[in-house]
């Protein structure tokens, strides 16, 4: 399906998505917020929502990465 869609950017949530992708046993904090190129689509890991749910001190963490996908694709947060 990625290779259909082929898509510039991947950001996989969680461990178990980015593990699969990645072909890793490697724990997600590992490699979390750091660039991969996959198939040809820039590739970047990040934290399950769920996990937030139990770590909420991690928003700051993924709020970083999901920039970090922004700026690739060219698009910059809302003003509050």
């Amino acid at each position: 399906q990625l290779a259909a869609i082929n898509p510039k950017v991947i950001c996989a949530l969680g461990s178990c998505a980015s593990q699969t992708l990645l072909q890793t046993t490697e724990g997600i904090s590992r490699f979390r917020g750091e660039w991969f190129d996959f198939r040809g689509s820039k590739f970047i890991a990040t934290y399950h929502p769920a996990y937030l749910l139990r770590n909420p001190g991690a928003k700051g963490e993924v709020w970083k990465d999901l920039q970090k996908v922004m700026a690739v694709l060219g698009l910059k947060p809302r003003s509050k």
